[in-house]
């Protein structure tokens, strides 16, 4: 009998062995089951959109400021009008953008003065001195005599977002520049308006295109089509 007894029980304990070995596999089992799924959902939920950060504008997005223009009298030769501002497109939302640009005017402590600020544009002033001037405005016949001190440059910068989630980047500006003209029968003047170069425009869509090109895309919402 005895021995019966410890066979029998030797079988309970087998079999209760068994039972919970069974029940930890299947804990364990569902447990890294759990952790894969979890893990894989994250990963979908922060991996790129596969669609690319920035982009070129399509050549007629200048073409609402170059129809402004006056045609040339009829007989006289057309000339290819000059491209004003510049423009970039990026995966990502107007605030994005505009947090970047305003954090890259800090970083380089640009002094801006009588700036007005939105979610999806930025005017401001921004003084420059002798050699950004020159650098960035076009000579003029006109002005040959004036010997430049300083300038101004007045940029405008608006985001208009389309409807497959990229958002436009325009930037124009226009110059001022401060001197004196040294022909003594010219009449002096507080400042002269000057025409851009474009190099002004195109350096910040540069820097624009350098630092949103390493990031990945965003899934943006959808809005009215941009004009």
């Amino acid at each position: 009998m005895n021995g019966l007894g410890v066979d029998a029980e030797t079988k309970q304990m087998a079999r209760d062995f068994s039972v919970t070995l069974r029940s930890t596999m299947l804990a364990l089992f569902l447990s890294v089951a759990l952790l894969w799924f979890s893990s894989s959902f994250s990963f979908a939920q922060e991996r790129p959109s596969g669609k690319p950060s920035v982009r070129t504008c399509p050549d007629s997005w200048n073409d609402g400021v170059r129809s402004g223009k006056k045609s040339p009298p009829a007989g006289k030769k057309k000339v290819a009008p000059k491209q004003s501002g510049a423009c970039i497109e990026l995966a990502f939302s107007p605030l994005d953008i505009q947090e970047y640009l305003q954090a890259y005017a800090r970083e380089k402590h640009w002094l801006i003065s009588d700036d007005q600020l939105n979610e999806d544009s930025w005017t401001f002033s921004l003084n420059i001195d002798h050699d950004e001037l020159l650098r960035d405005t076009l000579p003029d016949a006109s002005q040959k005599g004036v010997e430049w001190k300083q300038g101004t440059v007045r940029v405008h910068i608006n985001t208009l977002v389309h409807p497959d989630g990229f958002a436009r980047t325009l930037i124009y500006a226009s110059f001022r520049g401060y001197g004196r003209n040294t022909d003594q029968f010219a009449v002096q003047r507080e400042y002269w308006d000057l025409e851009s170069s474009n190099a002004f425009e195109n350096s910040l869509v540069s820097m624009i295109r350098e630092h949103f090109s390493q990031l990945p895309a965003k899934e943006t919402t959808s809005a009215p089509p941009a004009h």
